[in-house]
């Protein structure tokens, strides 16, 4: 009977595991990551939604991973351009840029500039977001 007891605890344990890891918000869809390039970075907004980010300026680069390093959350947006990922749209990676404080017209978060891609395709648009990965060669 004590086997039955631990045999049940165990399964009880798996379960939950399972279930924390899908329901933890880390099984990100790997179409909200799409990118280009091999330097690239998550970033996650307020919602805990996440796009991939990625820059041709070495400083703003920089940024990227210092906001990795301390866990900052600041401004992080470009011109919104169409793309071929979850959300239908990215940063573009010409003129990316990291902010503390930008004009609250140009904020929003992913879920609402992808729902709203008319309004937002050409314009720039910024989220509050902190990096959450880093990858470079």
């Amino acid at each position: 009977m004590r086997k039955l007891y631990v045999a049940v605890a165990v399964i009880i344990v798996a379960v939950l595991a399972v279930a924390a890891f899908f329901f933890s918000g880390k099984n990100v869809d790997p179409r909200a990551l799409k990118h280009e390039t091999s330097r690239w970075a998550v970033i996650e907004d307020i919602n805990g939604d996440q796009i991939a980010v990625e820059t041709v300026r070495n400083d703003t680069w920089a940024e990227l991973v210092q906001m990795r390093q301390n866990g900052s959350r600041l401004w992080v947006g470009s011109f919104v351009e169409a793309y071929d990922n979850l959300w239908g749209f990215r940063f573009s990676p010409g003129n990316l840029t990291v902010a503390e404080v930008t004009a609250e017209g140009l904020q929003a978060n992913i879920k609402y500039i992808s729902a709203n891609l008319a309004n937002w395709m050409g314009q720039l648009a910024y989220v509050s977001a902190r990096v959450v990965d880093v990858h470079s060669p």
